[in-house]
């Protein structure tokens, strides 16, 4: 049975559902013809677009009853399942990230902070991505969904799909394992009861991601923008 929504449902729907993915495959095209941004310009930005982000999704939490601050049945578990998940997750994809550097992946430079400024900002867009992003998607959009299809599974592979997509930017390769890591997002609500160990999880893992691309980018000596070296990987 198909459970009505109200107008800021309709209107997360399509911000979330429609305009954020096709947005990013755009960006990524644009991206792949021009020169890439500056980090910090890049890192502001990114910053702006998850305060706008949350504050959009709290609203339509708000305005469609959707809780998004539940704690976790059973908090020693959830940590615990929550380490384990952030675990397994780092054992599958530093590897990748180590290749991605070697290779000399273009976009691989939006993500190595350097310097304690950018490191710092880099901490920020960390935690305002786990929090929003587990707002937005595994909370408001999967619930959303989960009313229109009568189904959380489907609601759930929908929400996945959308969010591969929404991270677009990150290459097309991406995209198939985003999702899979989606749908462990999903599972994690689901076995602790709340989006909290998800957040927790989904900042720890970006900070890391930036820390670790920024270490190999040292180790390997990274080049950038066509083969334009990054001055500051040494002096960083």
């Amino acid at each position: 049975m198909v459970n009505p929504i109200g107008p800021a449902g309709i209107i997360h729907l399509i911000v979330f559902g429609l305009v954020l993915p096709w947005g990013a495959v755009v960006s990524a095209r644009r991206l792949e013809r021009n020169p890439l941004p500056q980090r910090l310009q890049f890192f502001y930005s990114v910053i702006l677009q998850h305060a706008a982000f949350i504050t959009l999704s709290c609203f339509v939490a708000w305005f469609e009853l959707i809780p998004i601050w539940k704690l976790p049945d059973d908090p020693v578990r959830a940590l615990a399942i929550s380490f384990i998940f952030f675990s397994v997750m780092l054992v599958l994809v530093v590897p990748q990230w180590r290749r991605n550097v070697i290779e000399g992946e273009r976009k691989a430079y939006l993500f190595m902070p350097g310097g304690a400024y950018e490191k710092s900002l880099w901490g920020v867009i960390s935690l305002a991505a786990g929090i929003g992003e587990e707002i937005s998607y595994r909370a408001v959009l999967w619930g959303l969904l989960a009313r229109q299809t009568g189904s959380i599974f489907t609601a759930a592979i929908l929400t996945s799909v959308i969010f591969a997509f929404s991270h677009y930017v990150q290459g097309w390769k991406s995209v198939l394992a985003i999702f899979a890591f989606a749908m462990s997002f999903h599972w994690l609500v689901t076995l602790t009861g709340s989006i909290i160990p998800g957040m927790l999880v989904h900042a720890a893992y970006d900070f890391t991601a930036g820390i670790m691309y920024r270490r190999f980018g040292d180790k390997y000596g990274y080049l950038n923008n066509g083969g334009d070296y990054d001055p500051d990987l040494r002096s960083a």
